[in-house]
Order: structure tokens, then C-alpha cells, then sequence
């Protein structure tokens, strides 16, 4: 594939990762207005973020077969469209009941795009460079996710009904834009010489020439060590991550003395500074230990990371002085980002191209389900336990003591990373690409 069609789709495919984490997101940079608004506890606004969590899980493992069957573009544009009109909706909310079904159906749309997005990437790019180029995709996570609080801290004067408009109605564009990109033959990116592009004439023959996914795929996916071994690691990161997403603008407002603005700004470039500092570096050094003959780098990388921020997070919960707790937060939080392309990369190396859809749809299944389905309802119920313990103070022992998940997420990637070179061995073998295989016609075209 040439090089300006694989930048160009990974381009858009970056744009639709961004606006997932705004309309994620956003509702967590609004804690004070919906919880006026809707008389909401804190409880009840960590089930926000929950019952996102519940149709994110149970679609992602359909979405997850069906992307391995059929056109990969056109269902990732449909999971924008749903997404997008869920978080219109949730600006329109005149009771709580409204706003809880729009956010399980922005969960529901957004599935796709953490399954679909880095199996497409997987196959625009070279393997070489891979890291790289998924590090950019998962850059719509902090960039994303500064955007939703800065539009919260910077514009909430227009109302936060508008905010979810201004969030929700770009992603029909994007749709279109998804809807109309080349598909890659799944396998592309191994390096095989056969490696080509389909165009939407010759799609009914990739779309549905592939591999007859089933439970069954799923069932086989668990025998696989290393994958088992990362989805956990990321089980254990999101426990504390969403948590410090969904209640750290009012951590910072109640425990540290911030005003309203200054917090969801503050939390917002604390993300972007962390986020792109983070999935920047963690694509260059991951493919440079890769290209060394670490076959488990990626997952090495990973472990050393969340080990190394659990200490800072620490410092950062119980500091008071901004000049302590902000940097440190955000040192953190620079060593998670770090993580996070790498375990995404270390899935798409141990599974073979027609299965990584259904592997990062069990991944998002995992996690979602043992992580932040639970964790930010826990949360909010012991935050409001400590309260007539600790008055301000509660939230930050409920984050210390949430933190200790990342001591387990690092010690599954470095098992992860002793099992991962018969893992990449067992993918490489299953990974033979060819035209014919995937119903395309026409000459290949060079990877980039």
C-alpha cells in the first residue's frame, strides 16, 4: 500500500479515537453540573461511567467476530454513527434514566473502535514500524480526553447541554470519512510480498472470504499465554485510571483547593503532557528493543513502566504543595501512557492477522468487565465511606489504595514478557497473506 493512503487512513482513524475519548470522557469533566442537575451522588455518578462500561463489553466481542468476517470499514463508520448520536442524546437528557441509556449506547458505538481501529493500523503498516504507528492511534486517548476537559473548564459558560453537542455532532463526518477508506488485507503488515489492498469493488470477497469466526476462536485465544497475561495487565491499569479520570476534577477542587476552571484544565494538560509524552516514546522505544530480538519488548517495556509510575501516583495523592502532587500525578501518568500502545502492540504481535479483531474485542471484554465496569462505583462507594473518616481528604486514601493495582498490571507484563517469543513464534506461522486468499485482484502496492 502506498504511503499516503496508510498515513492518510491512519490520519482518520487517529480523528475517530480522538472524538471517542471526548464523548467518553466529557461526562467525567462534568461531574458538578450533572450531579446538580440530575441530584446525582457520587455513587450514582460513578454509575455513569459503569453502564458506559456495560455496552462497551457486551458488544465488543460481536463486533470483535464480525470485523474478522467482513468489511472493517464500513462497521467501524456504523460504531461511529451510534456513538456519535448517543452523546446528542445525552445533551437533549431532561432526567437521569435518559442520560444512563445514552451512555450505554455511547459504549455500545464506541466498541468498535478499540477493536476495529488497531487491527486496521495493524494491517496499513509494516510490522517494523508498527509500535509507531499504533502509539499515534492511542495518542486519542490523552489528547482526546485533555480535550474534554479544557472544553469543560474553558466553555461551560455556553451550558454543558452544548458541550455534548459540540462533542457528538463531528462524528458524522468522521463516519463518512471512515465509511469511504481503502481495507487493507488482513495480514498486510506482516511483510509478505503478497500483501495488497482491496478497493470496495473487490470487498465482497475479503469481507466475507476470510476465516469463519466463532466462540470457538475465543475459547483457542485463551491458550495463548501472553495475550491472557496482557488483557490482565490492562485489567489492573484501568482500576486506577478511570477512577482519577472520573473523580479527579473535584479531588483536585475539594482536596487541593483548585477552582472549578483550574481543575478540569489542570487534569486535562496533566493528560495531555502525560499522554503525549508517553504514547510518543513508547512506539520508538518499543519497536527499537523489537528490532534488537526482544521478541517480549513490548511487554518488558510495559512492566517496567507501571512499576516505576505506582510510586509517583503515590506521591502525587498524598502531596498538598501543587509544585509536588502536580508533577508527580503526571510522571505517573507518563508511565502508564508509556504502557498502554506497548500492550496494545504486544496483542497485535501474538495473534495471528484474522484473529486480532476478536483479541482486542476479548481484551476490551476483560477489561472492561473485571476493570472499570466495577471500579468506578466501588470507587465513588468507598469515597463516600471515607468521607466521615477523612472529610476532604477521602479521595486521595481511596486512589492510594486503588493504585496498588498497577504493582499486579506490572507483574503480569513481565511474565508476559518471558512467554511472549513462542507466542509471536505460533502468529508469525499462522500469518501467510496472500491476494488470492482475501478475494482481492490488482497488483499489491508497497507498505509503508
Amino acid at each position: 500500500m502506498s504511503r499516503r493512503t496508510a498515513f492518510y487512513a491512519l490520519g482518520v482513524i487517529f480523528l475517530a479515537n480522538f472524538f471517542n475519548y471526548i464523548d467518553r470522557q466529557l461526562v467525567s469533566a462534568l461531574e458538578e453540573p450533572l450531579t446538580d442537575a440530575f441530584r446525582l451522588s457520587a455513587k450514582e455518578f460513578g454509575l455513569l461511567w459503569t453502564l458506559f462500561t456495560i455496552g462497551y463489553m457486551l458488544c465488543a466481542m460481536p463486533i470483535g467476530l464480525a470485523a474478522d468476517r467482513w468489511s472493517r470499514t464500513r462497521l467501524f463508520a456504523i460504531c461511529i454513527v451510534v456513538w456519535s448520536v448517543a452523546t446528542v442524546a445525552s445533551g437533549m437528557a431532561q432526567a437521569k434514566w435518559i442520560l444512563y441509556v445514552a451512555r450505554v449506547f455511547i459504549g455500545v458505538g464506541e466498541a468498535g473502535c478499540l477493536v476495529i481501529g488497531p487491527s486496521l493500523i495493524s494491517d496499513y503498516f509494516d510490522k517494523s514500524v508498527r509500535g509507531k504507528a499504533l502509539s499515534v492511534f492511542y495518542l486519542g486517548l490523552p489528547l482526546g480526553g485533555t480535550a474534554a476537559f479544557i472544553m469543560a473548564g474553558a466553555l461551560l459558560d455556553i451550558g454543558w447541554r452544548n458541550l455534548f453537542y459540540i462533542a457528538g455532532v463531528p462524528g458524522f463526518l468522521i463516519a463518512a470519512l471512515i465509511w469511504t477508506l481503502r481495507e487493507p488485507l488482513r495480514g498486510a503488515g506482516e511483510g509478505s510480498p503478497g500483501a495488497a489492498t482491496v478497493d470496495d469493488r473487490a470487498a465482497a470477497g475479503h469481507a466475507h472470504g476470510g476465516p469463519r469466526a466463532g466462540l470457538r476462536v475465543y475459547a483457542a485465544l485463551l491458550r495463548n499465554r501472553t495475550l491472557f497475561l496482557v488483557i490482565f495487565a490492562q485489567t489492573f491499569a484501568v482500576i486506577i485510571l478511570i477512577p482519577l479520570i472520573h473523580f479527579g476534577v473535584e479531588f483536585f477542587i475539594d482536596a487541593r483547593g483548585m477552582g472549578k476552571k483550574e481543575a478540569r484544565i489542570a487534569l486535562g494538560l496533566i493528560a495531555l503532557v502525560a499522554g503525549a509524552l508517553g504514547n510518543s516514546l513508547s512506539g520508538v522505544i518499543g519497536d527499537r528493543l523489537s528490532k534488537r530480538g526482544i521478541k517480549g519488548a513490548y511487554a518488558l517495556m510495559a512492566g517496567i513502566a507501571f512499576l516505576a509510575g505506582w510510586p509517583c501516583l503515590l506521591v502525587g495523592f498524598y502531596a498538598h504543595s501543587r509544585w509536588v502532587f502536580i508533577p508527580a500525578i503526571t510522571l505517573g501518568c507518563f508511565f502508564y501512557f508509556l504502557c498502554m500502545p506497548a500492550v496494545n502492540t504486544q496483542i497485535a504481535n501474538v495473534a495471528s492477522p484474522s484473529q486480532r479483531s476478536t483479541a482486542w474485542a476479548m481484551a476490551v471484554f476483560v477489561l472492561h468487565l473485571f476493570g472499570d465496569m466495577l471500579a468506578p462505583v466501588v470507587f465513588g462507594a468507598v469515597d463516600d465511606r471515607f468521607k466521615g473518616s477523612y472529610g476532604a481528604d477521602s479521595r486521595q486514601h481511596a486512589f492510594a489504595i486503588f493504585s496498588f493495582s498497577l504493582l499486579l498490571a506490572g507483574a503480569c507484563c513481565l511474565i508476559a514478557s518471558r512467554t511472549a517469543g513462542a507466542d509471536q513464534d505460533r502468529a508469525a506461522g499462522a500469518s501467510s497473506p496472500s491476494p488470492s486468499a482475501d478475494g482481492a485482484r490488482g497488483k499489491p502496492e508497497s507498505k509503508p
